[in-house]
């Protein structure tokens, strides 16, 4: 019995086409049907209570291919639907690897509505981020266009454009709620917390709730946002609540376990609040607003750069944040702080130049009051 199907086929072998045509032809079909399903998957075919996820083609000529993952949960129940975006800057790598556990971890047999995440949205980004082409900022080396300066997207625009055009399109118009992971560039030691929008009204009042109950340390409103082109402003322009979440250590080009942690468990909070699974929020112990107006601090002077403070720190007004000396270690500048402020971000720089940025300082705002338990009106 074990060598039937190498008599069958001759001694050619399982694939040999000349020994077994018919064999031949019908492992050739389900080779070309599997490639067929990897390459056009259609997030809109994932069954009530299944979970499945693919590639949906978003440009194919001449000059550029791209193909954007997709990952739905489609709960047993109806409910509303939250989309999850993450690798808008790919650079921001703890975004990433949460949302592959996002998808990974919600049972669609446990959830109401629909979860769509898109764990990378800018591939070639990711995918020109090699050992031989090192982007130090997540510019797509296509267009050199960045993606998040470009939304709605254009159906005829370059291939950022483009790429905006689909996802917004696509993903974010079908949904009820938004939320973009996020994280420190590659020169940036980022502060955990979510960012939301003022000055859109009921928007604005949905969306700070969802960055409170979200459960990062701090809330800031984003002013740089505010505007058109960002996807958080169009997608609550279109009356889709949206927020970012940042946490993550760019510089680090392994993501942290407590900085992916962040975002996972934000979700799930999110998640619990919009009613799409059982349980309820967990607030954190301590959250504060941060007021808008950061510092930005320049270096007074050139040299090699050692820091005190890191991101997250609390400093009082004339604390020192750190020295820039000679290679002998003479000291060139004394760097205080210019009040009391918690270290935005630092920059995780050894050489820096006079006027290069070394640091964002914000001022602390007031306590945000706990989040909400329960479902939060859609």
């Amino acid at each position: 019995q074990g060598g039937s199907d190498r008599n069958a086929c001759g001694a050619g072998g399982l694939f040999s086409r000349t020994s077994c045509p018919l064999m031949f032809l019908r492992v050739l079909t389900l080779v070309l049907s599997w490639a067929c399903c990897i390459c056009s998957f259609d997030p809109t075919a994932v069954r009530p209570g299944e979970k499945a996820w693919g590639y949906v083609k978003v440009v194919d000529n001449l000059a550029a291919k791209i193909d954007m993952p997709v990952m739905v949960v489609n709960g047993i129940s109806d409910g509303p639907t939250l989309a999850v975006t993450a690798g808008l800057y790919p650079l921001e790598n703890c975004g990433i690897e949460a949302a592959g556990q996002i998808y990974a971890q919600v049972d669609p047999q446990q959830l109401s509505g629909k979860l769509v995440v898109v764990p990378v949205v800018n591939m070639p980004v990711l995918q020109f981020r090699t050992p031989m082409f090192a982007l130090a900022k997540s510019l797509s080396p296509l267009d050199g266009k960045d993606i998040n300066e470009l939304f709605p997207g254009r159906a005829n625009g370059t291939v950022s454009d483009v790429l905006a055009h689909k996802l917004f399109s696509d993903v974010i118009l079908g949904a009820d709620f938004h939320v973009d992971l996020r994280g420190g560039e590659v020169s940036e030691s980022h502060l955990m917390h979510t960012i939301y929008l003022e000055g859109l009204g009921n928007m604005t009042t949905k969306a700070k709730e969802m960055a409170a109950t979200f459960g990062l340390q701090y809330v800031i409103f984003e002013p740089e946002y505010a505007r058109p082109g960002p996807l958080i402003y169009e997608a609550m322009s279109r009356g889709i609540p949206s927020i970012v979440s940042e946490s993550g250590l760019g510089f680090n080009p392994q993501p942290g376990e407590r900085e992916v942690r962040g975002h996972v468990d934000g979700v799930m909070n999110l998640l619990k609040s919009f009613g799409m699974l059982p349980g309820v929020v967990v607030p954190p112990d301590y959250q504060h607003f941060l007021l808008p107006d950061r510092i930005e601090l320049l270096a007074p002077a050139t040299g090699m750069f050692k820091h005190i403070p890191d991101q997250g720190d609390a400093v009082k007004k004339g604390e020192p944040l750190g020295l820039i000396t000679d290679l002998d270690g003479t000291i060139l500048a004394d760097i205080r702080a210019p009040d009391d402020v918690v270290v935005h971000e630092m920059m995780p720089r050894r050489l820096v130049y006079q006027g290069d940025r070394i640091y964002h300082l914000a001022r602390l705002g007031p306590p945000v009051r706990p989040p909400r338990v329960g479902a939060m009106v859609v």
